[in-house]
């Protein structure tokens, strides 16, 4: 069975891998800004770390419909 969340360290390898330049960093920040709508900030520690959930089909579906189809379907085959 597939995993229904990503990390951010997953989310930015499928990116770069898509041809998306970004960093952990720039991710975290789109999220928590709504820039990003494939995760949400769970929490916010006392040093300003954030807890962030991302689930695959959100995310899967945003990529999607920024990548035209060929890329797409060789991007899925690599990541599986």
């Amino acid at each position: 069975m597939a995993k229904l969340t990503m990390t951010v360290k997953e989310v930015v390898q499928t990116m770069r891998q898509a041809g998306i330049q970004c960093s952990e960093r720039i991710v975290s920040d789109g999220i928590a800004s709504g820039m990003y709508p494939f995760g949400a900030v769970v929490s916010v520690g006392e040093t300003g770390r954030r807890t962030l959930q991302i689930f695959r089909v959100d995310f899967e579906a945003w990529l999607e419909s920024k990548m035209p189809k060929a890329s797409r379907i060789q991007l899925i085959q690599k990541i599986g």
